[in-house]
């Protein structure tokens, strides 16, 4: 949204319902064929797949001014996975019907929406770099830094523990390892649900510094 002039984010605020979540509370599910593009105004969405054990992986995490939902209205396809509220959250959901119109008069909603895929592609990019070459702890600081900025949350993330295991694809145990190794250095503070990056420029600094080694040289 703050990519787009004042008056069309506002048309696009006005033709959309605004609806208020609790925290964990569905948007929607995978498979879900509604079209439409959703908006976060506040709060965070976490997004990913619910497993067979009634465990959830998370994907991604949106914070404001995020949108989801492209793939339905540009792709044809059903809701590919499932999202949920992260805390109070508020959300602008605007049906195709909506959306579409505005998209064809509009060109600036397009290269916004094109910028804002390409971010978040980079920015899965980056994780599978991470996964695939840096040792878990360096992993963890990694993808702990995307995420918070990618709920624009600036230093404080409300993820579980469990939740960013699943991420990675470790056991709880190795990832606590991990989160107290960054406690230690004094990068992050660890609370029920929730982690604060200390010092923003300082955990960019460190993460520059040692998430650029290889597995194999690490």
């Amino acid at each position: 949204m703050e990519m787009l002039p004042a008056d069309l984010a506002d048309a696009i605020k006005r033709r959309a319902t605004m609806r208020r979540y609790a925290n964990n509370q569905f948007l929607h599910s995978r498979g879900d064929p509604n079209p439409g593009l959703s908006i976060v105004k506040s709060g965070a969405v976490k997004v990913g797949v619910y497993g067979l054990d009634g465990a959830f992986v998370l994907t991604s995490a949106l914070g404001p001014g995020q949108t989801f939902g492209e793939f339905t209205l540009f792709a044809g396809l059903p809701r590919t996975q499932d999202a949920a509220a992260t805390g109070d959250t508020e959300v602008y959901h605007l049906r195709a019907a909506e959306f579409l119109p505005l998209f064809e008069r509009h060109r600036e909603i397009g290269h916004a929406l094109l910028a804002a895929s390409l971010q978040r592609l980079h920015v899965v990019i980056e994780i599978l770099d991470a996964m695939r070459r840096l040792p878990v702890r360096e992993r963890t600081a990694k993808i702990l830094f995307l995420t918070v900025q990618t709920m624009g949350a600036a230093e404080h993330l409300q993820i579980r523990q469990t939740e960013i295991a699943q991420m990675l694809g470790v056991s709880r145990v190795t990832m606590n390892r991990a989160l107290q190794e960054l406690s230690q250095l004094g990068l992050i503070a660890i609370g029920y649900g929730e982690i604060k990056i200390v010092d923003v420029a300082q955990f960019n600094d460190w993460i520059d510094a040692n998430c650029n080694v290889s597995l194999e040289a690490g």
